[in-house]
């Protein structure tokens, strides 16, 4: 809980200090490297196995109950525009770069880095978390798009090799409606912002030296990733209240 009440407050922090354009482009355009265009192959390839995966096994049971596959691709492509895509690229950024963040930030910690910068009158939550909290946000609606296509791709390419479902049938957008579009960038942004804020709230808490260091890392990996599926619940149960 004190966790979640310090991220709340370096949500508040980032927010005011977003409002009053302090903002380190060039550092913004760093993490977003880091986070974004070095993630893009991690998510490619696991939301490749996950589309093939995920086709085979439904076309399998589909075919034990009716052999017939035109709803196959759109059934597919409507789960990864608003769950797969979002969720997995929540999970595989929280891993891979909540991790990073909360180490970087935490040796920062421990090593009184954070002390002297306040000391120089450097605000760290400015410097540190702003940078980081607007990169991943868009890291992973990027990420979260290109996950859905490739998953969609290797999707396809599982239905029309093993099952014959023509390219033209499986891109089939006959359940997609701009809600489930608008639904799938509203989890991305969600999950992009609380990864940040979750590991740099485990690295200011850290103490102790390096074993403390390595307890924030596991506390961001772990706290980011529950949050994030925690979160696509909550969001999926109130958008679906809202538009009945």
């Amino acid at each position: 809980m004190l966790l979640i009440a310090q991220a709340l407050r370096l949500l508040w922090l980032t927010a005011w200090a977003v409002l009053r354009l302090r903002l380190r482009l060039r550092e913004v355009l760093v993490q977003f490297h880091e986070a974004g265009v070095r993630s893009a192959l991690f998510v490619g390839i696991t939301m490749a196995f996950v589309g093939m995966v995920g086709v085979y096994q439904s076309a399998s049971q589909m075919a034990k109950v009716l052999p017939e596959f035109s709803a196959l691709g759109g059934a597919v492509i409507h789960s990864a525009v608003r769950e797969m895509g979002p969720i997995m690229a929540g999970l595989l950024l929280a891993t891979r770069v909540g991790t990073g963040m909360a180490a970087e930030i935490g040796s920062m910690s421990v090593t009184d880095q954070l002390d002297a910068m306040r000391l120089c009158s450097v605000d760290p939550v400015e410097h540190l978390v702003v940078p980081r909290f607007l990169s991943s946000m868009l890291a992973c609606l990027a990420l979260a798009v290109l996950g859905c296509v490739v998953g969609i791709a290797a999707g396809m390419a599982v239905a029309y090799t093993g099952f014959s479902v023509l390219p033209d049938t499986f891109l089939s957008l006959r359940f997609m409606r701009m809600s489930d579009v608008t639904m799938g960038v509203t989890k991305s942004l969600v999950f992009g912002a609380t990864i940040p804020l979750v590991a740099c709230a485990c690295g200011f808490e850290a103490t102790g030296g390096s074993e403390g260091v390595g307890r924030a890392t596991t506390r961001a990996v772990t706290l980011a990733s529950f949050l994030v599926i925690v979160q696509d619940a909550v969001i999926s149960l109130l958008w679906e209240m809202s538009t009945r």
